[in-house]
């Protein structure tokens, strides 16, 4: 048999109940058993006394009946005070307990038996006759057969003589009542106990069927059907309460599988893709290399060409290694270098790098707001060449997927509520602080939804193939994702095809921007300068 612990909760919740119902049923019937024959013998004594009391006696032993629910079984027709007849003799058989279970007994005063008749008790049983009958109360006999017999001693006067008179009861009615009783008891009990372990086995089943179903669902799941949950689950029971609960847990079970097996999917892409980014200077140079060593590229204008490709491949593959470094320094979480920067110097300073390195092409800087003509400085609590990689990124996204021909406006001031809902966001900055913004627009092709919403994955390329026209691995704008949600900040994107594209950066702002008085004259002519280049 296996110990009690490892029971079905069902099986012991049953039987405690049956449990707990038995001693209660058990105790029930012994109290009320023991009440039965206490109540049977206090009639039994009642009677004795009566039949045994004389005229006008009382006796002081006892006082009013104990048992308010029992009357003594006495005939009515004769005077409870008169115990014996007018002629001394105690009343005869049948005026107290009819039947050959009620015997009277007479003795002299030297304690010698009187009686005209045969008798069942044998006197000796009696005790010491003058003693009893100085205090006449009922007390019990038993014969050598094992008979109980209630008995009571009382003075007598049989025709002047004196004496003594006995009369005994065979509590022979009173024990098989007694019995009787305890066998209905435990009858009506075990029939009892078999309803309440049926009834307490329904009401188990019905109560822990959300359980049942649990455990099914369980076992669906096991076998690998996630998107099974527990129906019907009332959160008024504590039952419904835990379903609710397995099915929010089932949820993001569900979510953290299929954001596990889309990570996989991507992790597989990326290293594909990187394998390819790599791959493709990593062939240049060896093919340059194997053309040096064939003589293919002699001294002079052939060597020189083929050095700058190589030096070209290479540089192309350390920007690729460096963004990648970049990629994963930030996924381990470190620690950023934060101190005040001027947003408005790192916007007007990317200005001008990219005016140095493609001078051809028209950068401008302008505020945030195109109705101002003044720029409004603004401080952030940042990484200042992180936060400048971020702006060279965008910058350098914009200038190399666009024609020659497009404008690139960058743009730097407070964030204000309101305007249309961006394409694609990443990131979410805190809710009621001050916000920062820096733009970076342009007025090239733009991007269709489906691309906009995943052009900040790593190697995400929206052209749908591993070349790029324009260089690049499609690392530019997952760094400036990366950094700016460390940052706690977010990136905004609204564009549409024909219409091009506008990145913002929204970062929280500090309260007291940290600016030197004459920037703005220096910001100012860097926009001027940068559209007279641009012109």
């Amino acid at each position: 048999m296996r110990p009690w612990r490892q029971w079905a909760v069902r099986t012991r919740i049953v039987v405690s109940v049956v449990a707990l119902a038995g001693v209660a049923l058990i105790a029930a019937n012994a109290i009320g058993v023991g009440l039965l024959n206490w109540y049977l013998m206090q009639r039994i004594d009642d009677q004795l006394e009566h039949s045994a009391r004389p005229p006008g006696f009382v006796n002081p032993n006892r006082t009013a009946n104990p048992n308010p629910f029992a009357t003594p079984s006495v005939n009515p027709s004769v005077s409870p005070s008169a115990g014996v007849r007018r002629d001394g003799y105690p009343r005869e058989r049948g005026e107290f307990f009819p039947g050959p279970l009620y015997q009277i007994y007479r003795f002299d005063s030297t304690g010698k038996l009187q009686n005209p008749e045969p008798v069942v008790l044998d006197p000796a049983l009696f005790g010491d006759l003058k003693q009893r009958a100085a205090q006449p109360t009922p007390f019990t006999v038993t014969t050598p057969a094992g008979e109980d017999w209630r008995v009571i001693v009382f003075p007598a006067n049989f025709q002047g003589n004196g004496g003594y008179g006995a009369n005994a009861v065979a509590l022979v009615d009173v024990q098989d009542t007694r019995d009787r009783m305890l066998q209905y008891s435990l009858l009506v009990s075990l029939i009892l106990l078999g309803f309440v372990g049926l009834a307490t086995a329904t009401l188990v089943r019905v109560g822990l069927s959300p359980l049942t179903r649990m455990e099914e669902t369980a076992v669906e799941i096991a076998d690998g059907n996630l998107s099974s949950r527990i129906v019907d689950a009332d959160p008024h029971t504590e039952s419904g309460r835990l379903g609710i609960a397995l099915n929010t847990m089932l949820t993001r079970i569900e979510e953290a599988v299929d954001d596990s097996a889309d990570s996989e999917r991507r992790l597989r892409q990326f290293l594909a893709d990187a394998a390819h980014e790599l791959r493709t200077p990593l062939t240049s140079v060896q093919g340059f290399a194997e053309l040096y060593r064939r003589g293919g590229a002699p001294p002079g204008p052939a060597l020189d060409e083929a050095m700058e490709c190589i030096e070209a491949e290479v540089s192309r593959m350390r920007l690729l290694v460096n963004d990648l470094l970049t990629l994963a320094r930030m996924d381990e979480e470190r620690a950023l270098q934060l101190h005040p920067v001027d947003l408005l110097a790192v916007a007007a300073d990317s200005v001008r790098d990219a005016h140095v390195r493609v001078p051809t092409r028209f950068v401008q800087l302008s505020a945030l707001d195109d109705r101002s003509v003044t720029f409004e400085p603004v401080t952030v609590e940042g990484d200042e060449a992180r936060i400048r990689q971020v702006v060279a990124n965008l910058v350098s996204n914009a200038l190399q997927h666009t024609p020659e021909d497009t404008r690139v406006v960058v743009r730097v001031g407070r964030a204000t509520p309101g305007g249309p809902p961006p394409t694609a966001t990443i990131g979410a900055p805190p809710d009621g602080v001050p916000l920062a913004a820096i733009e970076v627009s342009d007025t090239g092709p733009g991007m269709k939804q489906d691309d906009a919403v995943r052009v900040f994955e790593r190697l995400y390329r929206a052209e749908g193939s591993r070349s790029r026209r324009h260089g690049g691995a499609g690392l530019g704008l997952a760094i400036v994702a990366a950094i700016v949600q460390a940052h706690g900040g977010r990136v905004e994107l609204w564009t549409a095809p024909g219409e091009g594209a506008r990145f913002r950066v929204l970062l929280p702002a500090t309260d007291e921007p940290d600016f030197s008085e004459d920037f703005s004259d220096e910001a100012e002519e860097s926009r001027f300068r940068g559209n007279s280049e641009g012109s």
